[in-house]
């Protein structure tokens, strides 16, 4: 009984102290990141575009009032 109670501790003793197994966790994939207020941003640039219109507008008929 002694031989097999001496080995069996010892790999009782080797498997407690062993290291624990974390659950697999999947790859995150990898996307490109998306700018933060895109919409919001091509919305400003296009209303100062539209901005930029109106005051050479403007400066065309001061202009031409001017000129009269």
């Amino acid at each position: 009984m002694k031989p097999l109670l001496i080995p069996a501790l010892l790999s009782l003793f080797l498997s407690a102290c062993g290291e624990e197994k974390k659950p697999y966790e999947p790859p995150v994939p990898q996307t490109p990141a998306t700018p933060i207020f895109q919409n919001e941003r091509q919305a400003l640039e296009k209303a100062k575009g539209v901005a930029k219109t109106l005051e050479e507008n403007t400066r065309a008929q001061e202009q031409k009032s001017t000129e009269q």
